[in-house]
């Protein structure tokens, strides 16, 4: 079960199709929703699927053949590096300055993996390829990294889940996301995984990090770098009032931002299990 899912919805009329893609080492979900949905809607899933084919061609470090991996390696320089990594390392650089650092792409054995950026990133740009295809109400979830627009049915936002990191089939919190993203980061699927780069070693605050915003990049490597920071990472959305995060601690949520409904200028606290 992902770590952040669509919550189950009444269509109330409208019909929904669905496209399941095996791609970046997990599975991702193209969904559409609408009274009618045109026959070319395979055309635009198979369009936004190549593109995650070519986003893993371009950033896979399992591929010798990758760009990513000729530079991990020494072998290509930055210089000679395709636009579309200059340009996502140039944001990962943005992100390292926001976060002090917690966030550090380059902070990795093996040389720079911006992998924990790239997903969310990912996910925007293939959810924006299908609505250019003209389907309105559009959802990618990557391995749960979440883009919604539009509407999952008549006037109501996407409703996605965060899940209970312990009960996989619960969730903790509910909220509506109206084109932006959602991502969580946590260790209870894939184990310990997280690096903290100050120390070099796998050092965690938090059991689970969901960050909402309206962008899935941003979205993804906030959720991981706030994972090792914990609370104290609320300083980093000074400014940012479309932001908001759900950051579970043990048996306790703490969560702030109109997603959750929390103040935006501190963190509010819960018991995870009353959130059920």
């Amino acid at each position: 079960m992902n770590s952040t899912v669509i919550a189950p919805a009444n269509l109330q009329g409208w019909t929904r199709k669905v496209h399941l893609e095996e791609v970046w080492g997990t599975v991702v979900t193209f969904e559409v929703r609408d009274d009618e949905i045109a026959d070319d809607v395979d055309e635009a899933f198979a369009e936004a699927v190549e593109f995650c084919h070519q986003v893993d061609r371009w950033f896979s470090t399992y591929k010798l053949e990758s760009p990513i991996s000729a530079l991990r390696m020494g072998f290509a320089s930055l210089e000679q590096m395709p636009d579309v990594i200059r340009t996502v390392l140039a944001q990962c650089e943005l992100v390292r300055d926001l976060t002090d650092g917690i966030f550090d792409p380059w902070a990795v054995k093996g040389g720079v993996d911006p992998s924990g950026y790239v997903k969310g990133w990912a996910a925007d740009i293939a959810t924006d390829m299908i609505v250019a295809r003209g389907f309105t109400n559009v959802s990618v979830n990557a391995a749960g990294d979440v883009t919604c627009r539009g509407y999952q049915s008549p006037d109501q936002p996407w409703v996605v889940g965060v899940r209970h990191p312990i009960e996989a089939h619960s969730v903790v919190a509910v909220t509506e996301v109206l084109n932006a993203a959602i991502a969580t980061s946590g260790e209870y699927e894939r184990g310990h995984h997280v690096i903290n780069p100050r120390t070099g070693r796998n050092e965690v605050t938090l059991t689970s990090a969901t960050v909402v915003g309206p962008d899935g990049g941003l979205a993804d490597a906030l959720a991981t770098a706030l994972l090792i920071e914990g609370v104290e990472g609320v300083r980093w959305f000074a400014g940012m009032p479309d932001w908001s995060a759900y950051l579970i601690d043990g048996e306790t949520a703490h969560f702030f931002g109109p997603a959750f409904q929390g103040p935006e200028t501190a963190a509010e606290t819960a018991n995870v299990g009353q959130e059920l």
